[in-house]
Order: C-alpha cells, then structure tokens, then sequence
C-alpha cells in the first residue's frame, strides 16, 4: 500500500525535494494513515514534515485526541503544532454552517503555519470522502466540475490518500497495530455527509456492489479528465471571442455562436467573472441570461451581481460595471421558465427567478387542499400574489411591456389593452418600460406592484395555486 500512495504522489507531482510538508492530523484513521505515509515517502523523497492539529472546542474529549497526535510526534520526531478555536462562535459570527467554520479554521491554521515556505499541505481525504462528496453535489445540484468529486492537488493543498478507500485505510493500521481515534461527531447524522456516509454509501455497497466505492471514485476520475478538456475548450472559446478592456467585456456573437453549446455556457461564465473580478454568487442563471440576452435584439439590457450592466449591441454582448452609486435602469430581457424548471415547479420545488440586479421572483405551487384559503378573505399583498395554475396555457414569461399587450379587468373577463391600462392609471411613461410584467403570451398574469389580471384569480374551482413573490 505504500507503494500505492507513492505512485499515486508521484503521479499528480504532490511534492518535490525539499519541501516543507503541513500534515492535518486530527487523530483518526486517516490523517494517521497519512502521517505514516508521509514518513514513509520520506524515506525516497526528503521533506520537512510538519504536524498541525485543530481543536474545535466542540467534544468534551477532543483534549484527548490533541494528546494522542502530539504523543505520535514525539515518538517520530516531528514538529507539532496545536491550535485551539471555539469554531461554534466562528459560525455563529460568520452566519455560516459548522461544517463550513471547520473548515475555514483548519485551512487557515494549516495556511499560517506552511507560511511563505516552499511546500504543500497534506490533508487524508480518501476514496470514500471522494464518493460522499460526489454524491453531495449531485443530490443539491452541481455543474459538471462538481462531479469530479475531490481533486488530488489544489493550489497548495494536496491529497494523498486519494488512491486508498477507508477499509484499505483501516486494514493498513490494523496490520501495523496502530490505535487511532474515533471522533464521536462521526457517528451522527447531524450533518449531510454522515448521512451520506451512514445511510446512502453504505447501502451501496452492501446491497447493490461491494466495489461501488471504486466505481464511483473512477468515475469522478472519468468526469474530472472530461472537465480538464472542458476547461482547455473553455479558454480556447474565451480567448477567440471575449476581449477584457479596463472597463469593460466584450462577447463577440459571431464568434461565440460558432462554439459548442456547452463550452458557450462556460465562456459566458468566464466572461461574466472577469467582468466582476470575483466567482462569488454568479450562478447558472446568470449565464442563461446572457444566452437569452444574445438571441434578443440589439438595445435590450440585464443587471447582474457587482452593479454589472450587459447589454446586446450590434456585434454581441457588452458588459460593463456601473460606478457605486449609480441607480441602474432595469431593463429586462425576457426570462421564461425553461421545460426543467416547469418540471421542478410540477414537482412541489420552488424556483427562484433572478430579474435585473438583486431582485427576484420566487415560485411555487400550492394544491388547493393544503392552501387554506378563505375565500372571503383572500390575502391581498402587494408583493405576494396568487394565480390559478390551471387556466396558464402557455410557458410563463418575465419581461417588459411589448405590443399587444392586454389584462382583464373585471369579472367578465373583460379585455383592456396594456397602455390604454397605464394611461387610466397615470403611469408616468418613462416608468413604463421599467415595469416587471408576468406574462402568459401576451396575457399579462401580473403587473408586479400594481394589479393581476381578473382572469387568472384563485376561485373554488382552482386545483393549484401558482404563489409569486417578488423580492428587492
């Protein structure tokens, strides 16, 4: 098995002579399988190995596992280092999960203590976090680099246990007489991978292939060699039809409809990040906006996260930023709910449609039986509105005004096309453009923050209730 991880190391290029070595070891059996590695790699391949161990302040007998890990380096000779961190308060301050605070604590003491120093920092992720991890995405939803599951290098960090499942882990210590220790946290389900581990991955294995660890993990290995090709694609695209000025990025539409349509997907995301110098809270739904934005006529505008404005000209896309402080004029192009996303929607899922900069619609269908109405006290909500699901015949549209336009007005269904509408209501007219309209065709559903049309009203015959919610 040694042998195993030294081909496996030296087949990513995970470490070179002369480097200094961070090792997170928590005590169990993995990081302690790493660190006996990394001893015996030592013996081929001179490095530095230093032990960091993190306290999360989370188990009453954590205490004792620090003990045991700086117990093993003394027995080796190693450097150890131990940090103490109330991760619970770093969650609770930073409004994040847990798990989330965990890791960022442990990364950043393993970060400080490699330093400016010429190294890597080794962490005991094996086959099985591989597959959980696999399997996490794909249950919440992922782009394809998200099923790669965990890479063997990254940056600075690296994996050498990658090659080894967790029974090979554990055979390896037994067979050398090594205790290790056993995090009581492990054993729970209060965390998504515990049920992952626990209740999906080892049901696989006992009831549908001993080898399903294997299987996966060469798959993700499969995925990931695909997503490298993909990447190259993606910056042969970028570099052939994106160009990045100071203020601005521009999509060249000739040449980006020459792409395929999956690396297209990737460019826009590519161009969408350098416009705003950050990957953070840019999602798929932004680059379908861009797509939807390509195929519209010239003069149609989106907003976008980081005050970014695109907007089709004669020859593609420009994106630019708007200075801090500039009021952005929301202009739509026309956002209409894709065959998955009416699926999802059938399926009892809320959508959460992204419109101009920050704002939203959410999206959901509520069966009549489970609503509760009162049909003499029907909620009224300027924001929150409901519709008869039944009576939309067509794929629902979010956009601006266009021609032809029409709502319903009474009881009688009576018709009243959408400018005369504004006119009778004394809608400024530079405000029409601006409004957000909720369209069946050219049937306006809702006029958001004004009126909803007469026809698609909630009555005892409705079966399911579509509830919109409009969000700044």
């Amino acid at each position: 098995m040694v042998d195993k991880v030294l081909q496996y190391v030296r087949k990513h290029r995970m470490m070179e002579a002369g480097d200094c070595i961070v090792a997170g070891v928590s005590g169990g059996a993995d990081s302690v399988c790493l660190l006996l590695m990394l001893l015996e790699i030592r013996r081929v391949l001179p490095v530095e190995i230093q032990v960091v161990h993190v306290n999360h302040l989370l188990r009453a007998d954590a205490a004792a596992d620090a003990a045991y890990v700086q117990k093993l380096c003394i027995t080796h000779g190693l450097s150890f280092t131990l940090v103490e961190e109330d991760v619970a308060a770093v969650a609770r301050s930073r409004h994040i999960s847990m798990e989330e605070a965990g890791r960022m604590v442990r990364y950043d003491a393993f970060e400080r203590t490699l330093g400016t120093r010429k190294g890597k920092i080794a962490v005991a992720h094996n086959k099985n976090d591989s597959c959980e991890t696999f399997l996490f995405h794909l249950f919440r939803g992922t782009a394809l680099g998200g099923l790669g599951g965990i890479r063997p290098v990254r940056d600075r960090v690296v994996r050498p246990l990658l090659c080894l499942s967790r029974d090979e882990i554990e055979a390896f210590l037994q067979e050398r007489n090594v205790p290790y220790c056993i995090d009581s946290t492990n054993l729970e389900d209060n965390y998504s991978r515990n049920i992952i581990r626990h209740h999906i991955l080892d049901t696989a294995v006992q009831k549908i292939s001993p080898a399903a660890v294997a299987h996966i993990s060469e798959t993700c290995e499969r995925v990931g060699e695909a997503y490298e090709l993909i990447s190259d694609l993606t910056r042969q695209g970028f570099c052939a039809c994106v160009t990045v000025a100071t203020q601005t990025v521009h999509i060249d539409r000739e040449k980006f409809l020459q792409l395929h349509r999956t690396i297209q997907g990737y460019v826009m995301m590519e161009a969408l990040a350098q416009a705003a110098g950050s990957r953070r809270d840019l999602e798929s739904v932004h680059v379908r906006q861009l797509i939807r934005l390509m195929e519209s006529q010239c003069g149609r505008v989106v907003c976008l996260p980081y005050q970014l404005r695109a907007k089709r000209d004669y020859s593609g896309i420009c994106i630019v930023r708007e200075p801090e402080g500039h009021a952005q004029e929301v202009v739509l192009s026309e956002i209409a709910l894709s065959p998955e996303e009416t699926a999802m929607l059938a399926a009892g899922k809320e959508l959460v449609i992204l419109i101009g900069n920050h704002n939203k619609i959410r999206a959901k269908l509520i069966p009549m039986e489970k609503s509760g109405i009162d049909f003499e006290n029907i909620p009224q909500k300027k924001y929150t509105k409901w519709f008869d699901y039944g009576k939309i015949k067509r794929n629902i549209v979010i956009r601006t005004r266009r021609p032809g336009d029409y709502l319903t007005i009474n009881a009688m269904n009576q018709k009243k096309n959408l400018k005369a509408y504004f006119i009778d209501q004394k809608i400024p007219q530079e405000k029409r453009d601006q409004l957000c309209l909720v369209t069946d065709a050219s049937h306006v559903l809702w006029i958001v923050g004004e009126r909803i049309s007469n026809y698609y009203k909630v009555s005892r015959d409705t079966k399911l209730i579509l509830e919109l919610t409009y969000e700044e």
